[in-house]
């Protein structure tokens, strides 16, 4: 009896089979995927792996350039402070000893005749060096030409307080020559004041003479005129 037919499936049948070996068919080799583009692509394709590449080391360097550079920024330190600091003005001060009193008040002056008072003016502000003190005239009210005819003598001195020059010593003569009319005149103001008091220290005082004559050439036609309100002016400026 024949041998039964059985169908094989993957395998090579028995060899006593009567239509002889069967040969099996070799695999397939794997094609080699062919590179279809340009030498251009290829170039650029080159050159975005090589960008990449030299970002991805750029990236590495900038990493570790800040890890560098954040830690040298860790120091040590150490302050120190002054405080409670603090800014005030100082001031100058000037005063003088009349009381509020006019230094002159004179009536029925005759030609020729002097009248002589001194008064005492103390520089006693907290800027110990400041500039000189200026004489020069406020100002004053002439009925006529009255002042013209009034000789005006002024010294800075020691020695004498307000009414008082028995024990005056003159030091200098800052008016000297003319007239109450000259002295309005040439000192009105701080810049041109007469004087050449300048104190060194606070406080520190200085006397002034006023020697007034009316001139002995006065006309008659200065009968009755007058000055009044003659207000004599210290300043003194830091």
């Amino acid at each position: 009896m024949s041998e039964p037919l059985r169908t094989w499936f993957g395998r090579v049948p028995p060899p006593d089979f009567d239509d002889g070996p069967t040969e099996v068919p070799p695999a397939p080799r794997p094609q080699k995927r062919k590179d279809t583009a340009s030498g251009g692509d290829r170039r650029r394709r080159r050159g975005v792996a090589s960008v990449i590449r030299w970002t991805a080391v750029a990236g590495t360097f900038a990493a570790m350039s800040a890890l560098v550079i954040t830690t040298s920024q860790a120091t040590f330190n150490d302050t120190s402070v002054n405080s409670a600091n603090r800014f005030v003005a100082g001031d100058i001060d000037l005063v003088d000893d009349d009381s509020d009193s006019a230094i002159f008040t004179i009536d029925d002056m005759e030609p020729g005749q002097t009248e002589i008072d001194c008064i005492e003016v103390t520089y006693q502000g907290s800027i110990p060096d400041p500039s000189r003190v200026s004489l020069y005239s406020g100002g004053y009210t002439d009925s006529g030409d009255f002042a013209t005819y009034l000789n005006l003598t002024i010294e800075e001195g020691t020695g004498a307080t307000f009414g008082d020059c028995a024990t005056f010593v003159s030091v200098n003569t800052i008016e000297s020559g003319g007239t109450l009319d000259d002295f309005g005149t040439a000192h009105t103001n701080y810049g041109n004041g007469a004087g050449v008091w300048d104190p060194s220290g606070t406080p520190e005082s200085v006397s002034y003479r006023f020697t007034v004559e009316l001139d002995a050439a006065t006309p008659n036609a200065e009968e009755g005129e007058s000055v009044t309100g003659l207000t004599f002016t210290w300043e003194i400026q830091n």
